[in-house]
C-alpha cells in the first residue's frame, strides 16, 4: 500500500541481557553442536534474562535509551505501544506497567500481539496516530523473553530464541518527502498452528496436566515455517518497493526480522538484495521475535549504517502467521 506519512524516528534504544548462551552450552543439554546450529541457522549465541529479570525490565531499559537518544522526557510521551508475545503477565498490559516505570503521564498504553511482526505492526499504528493528530510523540517497543516459553529440551526451538528489547520514539516530520512511503501488513490465521503455545490461554488454562505435558512451551513446524518465510519475505520486499514506486536497488538498508540467516539469505537472493545492504545480528542475538527489527534498527542508527535521506525497509514475519513491512525515507 502506497502512503505518504511524514513521520520520523527521533530516537532509538536497545537492551540485551548480560548472560550469553553459546552453542557449546546448548550442546551440553541437547543433541546438537556449534557446527550444526551455525550451518542451519547462522546463530552462534543468544542472550538470556537473569533471575528476577522479565519483559518489563528489558522494555524499560530500551525505552530509557531511546528517550535519551531522542532528547525526549517521559512527560512528552503521549502514546505507548509495546509489541510482545511474552508479556510481563497476562494482566495488565506490559505497556501500562512501562508507563508507570518510566514516569509518564496517564497516556494511552497498550500491548500488541503479532509475534515476530509485532514491532512493524506497532510502528504502523504509531505512524497512523501521529498523522491523524491523535498523538505528538509515540514510544514503540518490541520486548521479548522467549527463553521463558522455549522448551530447553527441544532441539528444534531451544537453539533459535533469545531475549531482548528495542524501542523507538516517533514524531511527525515537517518535511513531506520523509517518512513512511509504503507498507504491507497481513496474516494467515489458517497456519496459526505452525508456531504456537498450546496452553496458558482460556482454552487450556494452567493445570498440573498442562505443566507435566510441557504445553506451556512453544511448538513449531520448522520446515513449513521456513518455506513460507522465504516466499513471503521475497514477496513483501518486492511489493512494498513497487507500491512506493522505487526499485529494490534504491533501498539503502533492509532490516529484516532475525529469524534464521538462511531464510534471510534465500529471500534476499530471490529479491535481488545484496547481503551488504542487509542488517544481520542473528549470529549474536538469535531470534528475538518482536524485538529483533527494533534492535537491528537501533544498531544501524548507532553505527551510522543509515543516515537522513536513506530509504530503509523494515520486514518481518512470524506466528499467526503474520507479516509486515514498512518503507521509510529517513
Amino acid at each position: 500500500m502506497k502512503v505518504s506519512w511524514p513521520v520520523e524516528i527521533v530516537g532509538t534504544g536497545a537492551y540485551l541481557p548480560a548472560r550469553v548462551i553459546t552453542n557449546a552450552e546448548l550442546a551440553q543439554r541437547v543433541d546438537t553442536s556449534n557446527e550444526w546450529i551455525v550451518q542451519r541457522t547462522g546463530i552462534r549465541e543468544r542472550r538470556q534474562i537473569a533471575p528476577g529479570e522479565a519483559t518489563l525490565a528489558l522494555a524499560t531499559h530500551a525505552s530509557r535509551a531511546a528517550l535519551a537518544d531522542a532528547h525526549v522526557t517521559p512527560a512528552e510521551i503521549d502514546l505507548i505501544i509495546v509489541a510482545t508475545a511474552t508479556p510481563e503477565q497476562p494482566l495488565p498490559a506490559t505497556a501500562c506497567l512501562l508507563q508507570a516505570a518510566l514516569g509518564c503521564r496517564w497516556v494511552p498504553a497498550y500491548d500488541l500481539a503479532a509475534a515476530c511482526s509485532g514491532f512493524v505492526y506497532a510502528f504502523t499504528q504509531a505512524a497512523q496516530s501521529l498523522i491523524n493528530d491523535l498523538a505528538q510523540t509515540v514510544l514503540v517497543v518490541g520486548a521479548e523473553c522467549l527463553t521463558t516459553v522455549t522448551d530447553p529440551l527441544d532441539r528444534q526451538t531451544c537453539i533459535l530464541f533469545g531475549d531482548a528489547a528495542g524501542a523507538a520514539v516517533l514524531r511527525r516530520c515537517a518535511d513531506p518527502q520523509r517518512g513512511v512511503m509504503a507498507l504491507c501488513l497481513g496474516a494467515d490465521g489458517g497456519r496459526g498452528k505452525l508456531i504456537y503455545i498450546p496452553a496458558g490461554g482460556s482454552r487450556e488454562p494452567a493445570s498440573l496436566r498442562s505443566v507435566n505435558e510441557r504445553l506451556h512451551f512453544m511448538r513449531m513446524q520448522g520446515r513449513e515455517v521456513y518455506k513460507f518465510a522465504v516466499t513471503q519475505m521475497q514477496a513483501i520486499i518486492e511489493q512494498t518497493c513497487a507500491d512506493a514506486g522505487v526499485s529494490v536497488d534504491e533501498v539503502a538498508l533492509l532490516i529484516p526480522h532475525q529469524s534464521n540467516l538462511r531464510i534471510i539469505e534465500s529471500a534476499c537472493e530471490r529479491a535481488g538484495v545484496p547481503m551488504e545492504k542487509v542488517a544481520v545480528n542473528i549470529d549474536r542475538f538469535g531470534n528475538t521475535s518482536s524485538a529483533s527489527v527494533a534492535v537491528a534498527l537501533d544498531e544501524a542508527r548507532r553505527t551510522e549504517r543509515i543516515k537522513r535521506g536513506d530509504l530503509v525497509l523494515l520486514v518481518a514475519f512470524g506466528a499467526g502467521l503474520t507479516w509486515g513491512s514498512t518503507l521509510l525515507r529517513l
